[in-house]
């Protein structure tokens, strides 16, 4: 074989692939691992969002490895998946889960962005990091809204990715589901002993060559190799279970198959049908809401479109910050601190209270109290105020003071308009509210 790494991964190896790629995939380079000629492949590209969109995409956008519409981040797989990515020396690009994970979370911390899209154009690809890459999608369920839409295959290991978000969405020809597990092995003793070569093998070990394709496959490993792949469907089926909430029973039955359009909606492995476009307009028509970022490091944004009018932001309430201090005291902590406000609070209203001229300006006191002054504040207040306002015209002896009495006093402060009564005791009253409004301003 001219290229066992390339036969490493097909032969002898328990896949998450559709299994008439897989036979595409041998049909294509079948030939090449043998030494003859076969079809060329060209380089896929492992970010090219650009491929599922009317919309444009800017280099800073493929370095980064998604783009960003109106806040929504496009993150695209297409072609076969492996555990982690790499350039082979025929200059094919094989998508790793670890690139694809890595992208999702960034897209998920970056403040550009207040949701995801994940479009699938894959047949799946080897066991190794799909369950991981499944399962890191799954962790960030919940931060931000992140749509997956099969456009147009996500099968296998691509469809246990794409059922980790918060739905699974398909074009109307596009197709979900081979929920299964799959592997090839390949016989080359026929072929081999007619051009008259014979291969032996020099081995320490009863099960070291267990699967060689020199020879026919062996019964009792032919019967190893299908215990791992029933062990590896059950934990795929699980998977499909946790992430879709369809039962075990319900995935199992069915039994591997692919499904398009309608169909998958109603055997429960898609939610709807879309496009990737009109996806990406619905999650951007989201941007006025609020989503937390998953590293500690980001702060959490709001990204709105255009006001009309700049509207007073709402004090932000650090729940994180509120917990961890609440974490760091004991119950006995916290009542005591309850107790001690308590009493810091009988105290200042008792001094209040306990003014000399509260009792002749209760009104007033009442109101230094409501406001949350402090006794000084309250008391120097209510020192400028007399002692009692209750003097009638009946009581003054002097004719100057009978004849002022008698004259309205007039409006320059504001206070007397907005009181009826213009007597002594209201307009005091009134400038009290003034005061009482001053002091509660500077103390804010």
């Amino acid at each position: 074989m001219m290229y066992p790494h390339l036969s490493a991964r097909l032969f002898n190896a328990p896949l998450l692939l559709h299994p008439q790629k897989l036979d595409a995939i041998i049909a294509g380079i079948g030939p090449r691992l043998l030494g003859g000629k076969s079809l060329q492949l060209d380089a896929i590209s492992a970010q090219a969002p650009e491929m599922f969109s009317t919309r444009k995409t800017t280099r800073a956008d493929m370095e980064r490895g998604f783009k960003v519409v109106d806040g929504v981040a496009v993150v695209s797989a297409m072609g076969a998946l492996v555990h982690r990515t790499r350039m082979e020396a025929d200059s094919t690009m094989l998508i790793g889960y670890n690139d694809l994970a890595a992208t999702a979370e960034a897209a998920m911390d970056n403040p550009e962005v207040h949701a995801i899209l994940q479009v699938y154009d894959s047949p799946g690809g080897e066991v190794a990091g799909a369950f991981e890459y499944g399962q890191r999608l799954l962790d960030m369920r919940g931060k931000k809204p992140m749509i997956a839409i099969a456009d147009s295959m996500a099968a296998s290991a691509a469809y246990l990715a794409a059922s980790a978000a918060d739905e699974v969405v398909l074009t109307a020809t596009g197709y979900v589901g081979s929920v299964g597990v799959v592997m090839r092995h390949v016989d080359f003793s026929k072929a081999l002993e007619n051009d008259g070569i014979q291969v032996t093998h020099i081995f320490a070990g009863a099960h070291k060559v267990d699967g060689n394709p020199y020879e026919p496959l062996p019964t009792d490993v032919r019967a190893s190799f299908q215990e791992d792949i029933e062990s590896l469907y059950a934990m795929f089926v699980q998977a499909v279970s946790t992430h879709t909430g369809l039962s075990t029973e319900a995935v199992r039955a069915t039994q591997a198959r692919t499904y398009r359009g309608q169909t998958a909606i109603d055997v429960g492995l898609a939610r709807r049908i879309s496009t990737t476009d009109a996806l990406i307009a619905e999650l951007a028509s989201q941007r006025t809401r609020i989503y937390p970022v998953s590293s500690p490091q980001a702060k959490a944004m709001t990204t709105t479109t255009a006001p009309t009018a700049v509207q007073p932001a709402a004090p932000a309430t650090n729940v994180a910050a509120a917990s961890a201090v609440a974490a760091a005291f004991s119950q006995a902590d916290i009542d005591a601190a309850h107790a001690a406000g308590a009493s810091a609070e009988r105290a200042r209203v008792s001094a209040i209270l306990g003014h000399e001229r509260a009792t002749s300006n209760m009104s007033t006191a009442v109101q230094c109290i409501n406001a949350g002054l402090s006794a000084e504040q309250a008391g120097a207040i209510l020192g400028s105020l007399p002692t009692a306002i209750t003097t009638t015209v009946a009581s003054i002896n002097t004719g100057f003071a009978v004849a002022m009495a008698a004259v309205p006093n007039p409006t320059v402060s504001g206070i007397e308009s907005a009181n009826a009564d213009s007597s002594p005791e209201a307009s005091a009253t009134a400038l009290a509210a003034q005061i009482v409004s001053g002091f509660t301003a500077a103390a804010r």
